[in-house]
């Protein structure tokens, strides 16, 4: 396969396609927000990008559940360093949105090699980054972020098993790049879908070449992989997720009409406040808001697989093998995950769509080839699937109109119970005219099929067209889905600022009670028309984890949104709401917790209110901060006999903690901050041992005088996993100055 200048332009067209969602927020310098992008990921970048600038690495974040490894790393995914050159939210942002264009570009590339023209390449790239799937995990930030390097590594992978030692090299570079990501479950899926489409029957040498691509990729990405494995150690995710959390967001049966209707469930521009599809969600919200792809792609890969077309069948293989995995508990997979212990480390099989995602794109490519060819099998199958989709479709609200009692069944099954009538009705009309549209659109593509069948449109034109069409009824259908702000709406209200700025001074630890258990804000939330905004603001005013990393506000015991926190530094859902808070109070003076930062009013002996605040965009809510009578200090020194000295400071700078002390005789520092594996403590320069104390506390020795101890954070296994990284690289640049393999090995040449 030679590329040409027209492959450039394609390739450049489609690029650009899939950039055209994003292209209003960019130029506005808009921000995505959306799930945790503005309460975790963005925060904790901005904090570890700051450090870059700094001349810091910051591997720890101590303003969260008293202390926790930071991830994502700081050094992590190589193109996560682009963010040192403007550390704000929309520069964050506008990297994000651009992977969609590198996986457009990856998936053109791939559908060439595998056999695809320019037309079916088009097709390939505008379905893989512009479909429902790729458009939601711009909002899960390291799949959007991993998205183009599934697609890389698949066509590393094809290439290197019939290639030289140079295709080798490249294949484990794009292995390594994205495992970066810590993206597992995508990772997995790149290198099964790259061994399955490479060319068959595998020889031994190709066989081993894939094995050392996918080896010398996972060195590659061992400085990453290393720390990460280590943080998990003692978190829910590290202990393995009971069956039921495993197969949470399983692809229910029905949610598969998504793939064809996509505002089945809501209104993807405004899902958050406009969402009825609960029956099939039970944890309250799809984790991909989005599965649709539209019927053209489907008749496309009817098209591809009727027209025989090499690896159509390999294709239809990983589809299958997809879809079975992404059902999940609808497909009878609790039997092998309560069988099979490791596979509790991950979570939701949803995640397996991808592959039939990436599976449905190639094949669209192979069926719009085949009939750019003007092959009249795919011709008619195409003309068949989608005028039978379409029309389908489009007259679907009419039917269900004349059958009341098939509707009556529907409305009454379909959407919540407690939904009132009226609002079933309106919510049908908008799924009917959402599905009419796409019906239309594919209905339009089938009629150009037939003429092109009768000889009144030449094939080519026909493929093109209908590529163009395809690419408008995704950017119709996901325009709204990733919805932007302007940065200074991911900053706390002044008012909350002034509070932070209050709360650094007292020096002590903030106990914000979460928005989400509280009763204030659920009655607030049920009397809007319109919450979503509202809502985000009262996270970051409510100094929620990681929200409070712009202000720098320690905080202690929240609810755990990442699962890799520590279980004894984390609030069970039960004990997250004010009513749990009197059983609380001890611990939270143990952890050097000051103050309480609520919503609700309380009254609770041991707390006392210092302050009442109403920032105007929390309208009709106000802020409480009490302060906790008998809190403990972050630092102390005590003896046998208890009090054996002062702390005279403490200070912070990136991953080091300094505390000078003065001791009136052999005593200890207890230090309530949660280290955890790679804490290095000194008193005066010479190494001490740290000893836990409980399970947010740890102490050192020191003895009668004024001393300096200092604590200092390096991951685990990070030395380790560089030296790897750094073998792996060597490796893989050998390799690279190889002798390139002959045109003639390429077998699809």
């Amino acid at each position: 396969m030679r590329l040409t200048k027209g492959d450039a332009a394609a390739s450049g067209a489609v690029a650009l396609a899939a950039f055209l969602p994003f292209l209003r927020g960019a130029l506005q310098g808009a921000s995505f927000y959306f799930r945790d992008l503005s309460v975790q990921f963005f925060p904790v970048r901005r904090f570890a990008v700051e450090g870059l600038r700094a001349g810091q690495l910051r591997y720890w974040n101590p303003y969260a559940y008293e202390g926790v490894a930071l991830s994502p790393l700081p050094l992590g995914y190589p193109l996560d360093l682009l963010q040192a050159l403007r550390p704000d939210e929309s520069f964050f942002s506008l990297l994000l949105a651009l992977h969609l264009p590198l996986a457009a570009v990856a998936a053109y590339l791939l559908a060439r090699r595998l056999g695809a023209g320019p037309a079916g390449a088009a097709t390939a790239g505008l379905g893989y980054a512009l479909g429902g799937f790729a458009l939601s995990t711009v909002n899960l930030y390291v799949y959007c972020e991993a998205l183009p390097w599934v697609a890389f590594v698949v066509l590393a992978l094809v290439r290197a098993a019939p290639g030289g030692r140079r295709e080798v090299g490249w294949a484990a570079l794009a292995v390594g790049v994205l495992l970066s990501t810590t993206a597992a479950e995508f990772a997995v899926q790149a290198v099964v879908a790259g061994v399955v489409l490479a060319p068959w029957p595998l020889s031994r040498g190709a066989a081993s070449r894939l094995a050392g691509s996918v080896v010398l990729g996972t060195g590659l990405a061992a400085a990453v992989l290393g720390p990460a494995s280590a943080a998990v150690v003692g978190s829910a995710r590290g202990a393995g997720f009971p069956p039921d959390v495993v197969l949470a967001h399983s692809v229910h049966p029905l949610a598969l009409v998504q793939v064809l209707v996509a505002g089945l469930f809501g209104d993807p521009s405004r899902l958050a406040e406009r969402f009825w599809g609960m029956n099939f969600f039970p944890r309250g919200f799809p984790y991909v808001l989005s599965l649709y792809l539209g019927a053209i792609p489907l008749g496309l890969a009817v098209a591809g697989v009727c027209a025989l077309r090499r690896p159509a069948g390999r294709l239809l293989l990983l589809l299958a093998l997809a879809l079975l995995v992404a059902l999940g508990r609808w497909a009878g997979l609790q039997p092998v995950v309560e069988a099979l212990v490791w596979v509790r480390t991950l979570r939701f099989p949803v995640k397996a769509f991808l592959t039939a995602h990436l599976a449905i794109a190639l094949l669209a490519s192979l069926g719009a080839d085949a009939i750019a060819a003007g092959e009249r099998r795919a011709l008619r199958a195409f003309a068949a699937v989608a005028l039978a989709l379409g029309l389908a479709l489009a007259g679907a609200p009419t039917l269900l109109g004349r059958l009341e009692a098939v509707g009556d069944w529907l409305l009454r099954g379909f959407f919540p119970p407690d939904l009132a009538w009226p609002l079933r009705l309106a919510y049908a009309r908008e799924i009917g005219a959402d599905a009419a549209i796409g019906g239309a659109v594919a209905a339009c593509a089938g009629g150009l099929a037939l003429l092109a069948l009768r000889g009144h449109l030449r094939p080519a034109v026909v493929a093109w067209a209908v590529t163009v069409l395809l690419g408008a009824d995704l950017l119709r259908a996901g325009a709204g889905l990733n919805p932007m702000v302007t940065p200074a709406f991911l900053r706390p209200s002044p008012e909350v600022e002034a509070l932070a700025a209050r709360l650094r001074a007292d020096g002590g630890r903030l106990c914000p009670l979460d928005p989400s258990y509280s009763p204030a804000y659920e009655r607030a939330r049920a009397a809007r028309t319109r919450h979503e905004l509202w809502s985000f603001a009262v996270v970051e005013d409510t100094l929620s984890p990681d929200t409070n990393l712009h202000d720098g506000v320690a905080t202690a015991l929240t609810p755990d949104r990442t699962m890799l926190v520590p279980t004894d530094r984390v609030l069970p859902p039960e004990a997250a709401s004010p009513r749990a808070l009197p059983a609380l109070l001890p611990r939270l003076r143990e952890s050097a917790v000051s103050h309480v930062l609520s919503l609700d009013s309380l009254a609770v002996d041991g707390l006392t209110l210092e302050q009442s605040l109403a920032p105007p965009r929390l309208v009709p809510l106000r802020l409480a901060l009490y302060r906790v009578d008998g809190a403990k200090a972050l630092a102390e020194v005590a003896g046998p006999g208890g009090d054996a000295g002062r702390v005279i400071s403490l200070q912070r700078r990136g991953d080091r903690l300094a505390v000078e002390v003065e001791v009136q005789e052999d005593a200890r520092l207890l230090l309530r901050e949660g280290l955890s594996r790679g804490w290095r403590a000194q008193v005066d320069g010479r190494p001490a041992a740290i000893e836990p104390v409980g399970p947010g506390a740890v102490m050192v020795l020191v003895g009668t005088g004024r001393h300096r101890v200092t604590f200092d954070y390096r991951p685990p296994l990070l030395f380790a996993g560089a030296l790897i990284s750094a073998a792996a690289l060597a490796a893989i640049i050998v390799l690279g100055v190889g002798r390139p393999r002959s045109a003639d090995a390429d077998p699809q040449r």
